[in-house]
């Protein structure tokens, strides 16, 4: 195992138009600099680095209302317009690996794409066609190395969870074509949010929580707005049903009987819940309070102390993938390190890593880096034109290291400072 490991989640690097979320490019270089000072370095991305669902075709072969997505065409096109509109994030990769470094692919619900065969292919050649110890694609979903388990933690909810992770695709029984499998939340995605929102919203990925978010759109929005967004709705749930999809009836039953492989979150009692950690509790700032950005040159790269966080409340120990990995960490002996994303909502327990009665038990959320806005309560008085306003986001930049001394694994979360935009 490495000594040092860098883990990432949630990108979600786009084709450069309003859909693309990505604006990290020049840190996530910087990163990748400061990450290869040390010997043999890993960099583990978990899950959703490249946001396939927001890339839009011209004319798909597959119907919007339905669980079979792109061909290995499609999703190869889609491929090449995240290459053209992030050509820094892909060569700062490139160099990384050729100094002797290694990247992990774990892919998560945003980027089953990378499950085609040429998809793979086309993003070797891009890095050099480095060998297996410059690269590596986790075609489980879960990376496991020696004490340390990584998933991108989409197979938790049912609105997000494909019936075989492991081999995500359909075929289609009138064309013989084969298409990917989609998630219902995916679908949804396609077709609702994109569909209309698009550039006129496109701020409706990076604001949580989402309720609260819908709530101030429907108060505030025009009357015709309102009845596209109704009859939309309507008809996506009429043919494609609550998650997950209708003809998927059977997925939570199977869930239950272990015969999916997305975890026995279902299972977990109150009590087996990650309890909050009383001694050791950092103070941090609410996430509303803004970050002071460093001047151009000073400090970029540097990690800034966990005490300077800015913490999203939503964050708590009792959110299903926190349940999930208090299950991991109590039931596995040899698993010390459990990180996850896929919420947006980073979250450390690195100043109290205990987990029942055994210490040097980590569990790291690394967030996003996607700029997000959280309605907490010193944003209650925004209304929906103010989702509008940039200033209002908050790019925090984090990501975990895990390290192996002689006392075995450490974790904490890190973030590269605040750099204007």
């Amino acid at each position: 195992m490495s000594s040092t490991k860098y883990i990432l989640s949630d990108l979600h690097l786009g084709a450069g138009d309003a859909l693309d979320d990505f604006r990290s490019d020049r840190e996530f270089s910087l990163l990748l600099e400061k990450a290869s000072r040390n010997r043999g370095a890993e960099l583990i991305l978990n899950g959703d680095t490249f946001d396939f669902v927001a890339v839009r075709l011209e004319k798909p072969t597959y119907k919007p209302l339905s669980r079979m997505g792109c061909t290995e065409e499609e999703s190869l096109v889609k491929l090449e317009r995240i290459l053209e509109a992030h050509p820094l994030f892909f060569q700062s990769l490139r160099e990384f690996i050729e100094r002797g470094h290694r990247v992990i692919l774990v892919p998560g619900n945003h980027d089953v794409d990378l499950f085609w065969p040429a998809v793979r292919e086309r993003l070797l050649e891009v890095l050099g066609f480095p060998g297996p110890e410059g690269f590596h694609f986790e075609s489980s979903g879960t990376y496991v190395s020696h004490g340390l388990y990584v998933e991108h933690g989409h197979q938790y909810y049912a609105d997000n969870a494909f019936e075989d992770f492991r081999h995500p695709f359909i075929r289609d029984k009138k064309t013989g074509l084969l298409h990917l499998e989609r998630c219902w939340g995916n679908c949804f995605v396609e077709y609702f949010v994109n569909h209309l929102f698009g550039e006129r919203h496109s701020f409706v990925n990076n604001v949580r929580p989402i309720p609260n978010m819908i709530l101030l759109g429907l108060q505030e929005e025009g009357w015709w707005f309102k009845l596209r967004c109704f009859l939309r709705l309507s008809l996506f749930l009429a043919r494609v049903g609550l998650p997950p999809f209708k003809e998927s009836k059977t997925l939570l039953e199977r869930i239950r009987e272990g015969r999916v492989d997305v975890g026995e979150y279902h299972r977990v009692k109150p009590s087996q819940l990650l309890r909050p950690w009383s001694k050791g509790k950092p103070k941090l700032s609410p996430a509303s309070e803004p970050v002071e950005a460093v001047e151009e040159g000073e400090g970029e790269g540097e990690d800034s102390s966990p005490n300077e966080f800015c913490i999203d409340f939503l964050a708590t120990r009792t959110d299903t993938l926190s349940a999930e990995a208090r299950r991991i960490l109590s039931e596995d002996q040899e698993v010390k390190v459990v990180v996850f994303g896929h919420d947006h909502r980073y979250f450390t327990n690195e100043l109290s890593p205990v987990v029942g009665k055994e210490r040097g038990k980590y569990y790291i959320n690394t967030g996003t880096w996607i700029p997000m806005l959280f309605l907490t309560q010193d944003h209650r008085e925004l209304g929906w034109k103010d989702l509008h306003n940039p200033k209002l986001y908050r790019r925090y930049l984090t990501y975990a290291v895990v390290k192996r001394g002689v006392r075995g694994l450490t974790a904490s979360l890190k973030r590269l400072e605040n750099i204007p935009s």
